[in-house]
């Protein structure tokens, strides 16, 4: 994003006007690419909020500022929204005067947005990102140069409800908040409101079904309450409980409502709504792409956190791996076992353990004794040692997993650490390397038995390497280098 050439980044102070229309719409859809890919993943100090900011400045970017930059003229978008149960439906069909969308009891009633236009306007709506996720109901009951949507609700149990509630307040020119006596203080629909007030959207409140008894305490309250947000001036409506009943409220509980939407129809005073609105966007906009920038900055401190812990699970089960070959633990066990019974008197080993002189015998017969012995021994230290290696990658790969899942990040566990690393090829690879050291065998030793003998030193058969120290002249065996290494 910091890349992004745009009136909107943090260290530039072009103006919006500074660029053609078609420079600002390439702009911003850029914008929408990058914030699109932008990787929130991390569990960071307000990586939630930050999150809900990106898809928030998706939602503004690709569903209200670019249709309108390209089509001036489309209506302004009045979204109904609110809290489930507010009777949103029943609200909008009551001041359209006409069925339009579903209102019922079943909650959630508005299961899919009901986009309401007039049909002067259907065609320029068409293409409009918030006709692809609503239902386009074209109704002369609408004001030209309006266009209606009744929203899912805010509190929705269905999630997919509240993300397209979220969004489509984002493409909002004017919201109008509907809520009762009983959910006007609810959290998810006031938090939606001081955002949109923070936004500067235009605002208009109706307070539905409220029982008369109850109504003079409760608007008190309420407008309290928008005075904080510094909407006390936001036009104010007030719709009286019908009690239990079906089809549309009576004409005088919404007169006021409809009488003030018409007030807004016809294209001159519509554009004045979308002018409005558009003064508090470019502000908003940049404001909040700064405030997501600390989010970005938090996602690479937890991203450097995250290296490092990484690193640690990766040299800790190396070093104590090494740790166990220099002290031989290693060799514990069936190495150990095969060299006490190989290197007995008598045994074909004998001869390396007591530091006798290294005799072929008869056709070879004791060199190739000598030969089989230690590769049987060499084939116990490798297994041993690759029983090990595969205890700590699984340690790992456990240790890994629980560590980015903490972090937030558990799906990419296995890039530090696949759950199929072949510890046998990595111990042969490991085998490799400490037999590509010998230059010459010692006398008595085929190459191959050298290359065995030093195997079985390095892993810390104890015997082995007091031979191999006596057959190097006194040099000490390297300790094995690491038998993994950091992707």
């Amino acid at each position: 994003m910091a890349s992004t050439a745009s009136p909107l980044s943090a260290g530039e102070d072009v103006p919006v006007c500074a660029l053609s229309r078609a420079q600002l719409i390439d702009v911003l859809t850029d914008t929408v690419g990058d914030l699109s890919r932008l990787d929130l993943t991390l569990n960071a100090a307000g990586a939630e909020d930050a999150r809900r900011l990106r898809d928030s400045l998706i939602a503004q970017i690709r569903d209200h500022v670019l249709p309108r930059l390209a089509d001036a003229d489309i209506p302004a978008i009045v979204v109904v929204g609110g809290s489930t149960g507010a009777g949103k439906s029943t609200l909008v069909n009551s001041v359209l005067g006409q069925e339009v969308s579903d209102a019922g009891v079943l909650r959630p009633t508005t299961r899919t947005p009901v986009l309401v236009v007039n049909p002067e306007d259907r065609d320029s709506l068409t293409d409009h990102p918030i006709a692809q996720v609503c239902v386009t109901v074209a109704s002369a009951a609408v004001p030209a140069g309006l266009a209606l949507v009744d929203a899912s609700d805010l509190d929705s149990v269905q999630e997919s409800n509240r993300v397209l509630a979220s969004r489509l307040l984002d493409a909002a020119d004017l919201w109008l908040f509907v809520t009762t006596a009983a959910r006007y203080g609810d959290q998810t629909p006031w938090l939606s409101l001081e955002e949109a007030a923070g936004r500067e959207t235009p605002i208009g409140v109706v307070l539905n079904r409220v029982p008369v008894k109850v109504l003079a305490e409760v608007r008190r309250d309420l407008i309290e309450r928008l005075d904080g947000l510094g909407l006390a001036e936001s036009p104010f409506f007030v719709v009286p409980d019908a009690g239990p009943h079906e089809g549309l409220l009576p004409d005088a509980s919404v007169g006021e409502l409809r009488d003030w939407l018409q007030l807004l129809a016809g294209r001159h005073r519509a554009a004045g709504l979308v002018r409005r609105t558009g003064r508090g966007v470019w502000t908003g906009l940049r404001a909040d792409l700064l405030t997501l920038a600390d989010g970005v900055d938090a996602q690479d401190d937890a991203a450097t956190r995250l290296e490092r812990a990484s690193q640690h699970l990766l040299e800790a089960p190396g070093a104590d791996l090494r740790a166990d070959v220099e002290r031989g633990s290693c060799a514990q066990g069936a190495p150990t076992t095969r060299w006490i019974t190989l290197a007995s008197s008598g045994g074909p080993l004998a001869p390396l353990a007591q530091g006798g002189k290294l005799r072929s015998g008869w056709f070879g017969r004791t060199g190739k004794a000598r030969a089989a012995a230690l590769a049987t021994l060499a084939a116990d230290v490798r297994e041993s040692v690759a029983s090990r290696l595969e205890a700590a990658l699984v340690t790992v790969h456990d240790d890994a997993a629980r560590t980015w899942q903490e972090a937030g990040a558990a799906a990419r566990a296995d890039e530090l650490l696949p759950v199929d690393a072949d510890a046998t090829a990595v111990v042969d690879a490991w085998a490799a390397d400490q037999t590509s050291r010998i230059t010459a065998p010692p006398k008595g030793l085929t190459m191959q038995g050298a290359g065995d003998l030093l195997i079985s030193a390095a892993a810390g058969v104890d015997g082995a390497r007091a031979a191999a120290n006596r057959l190097g002249s006194g040099r000490r065996w390297p300790t094995p280098r690491p038998l993994w290494r950091r992707p």
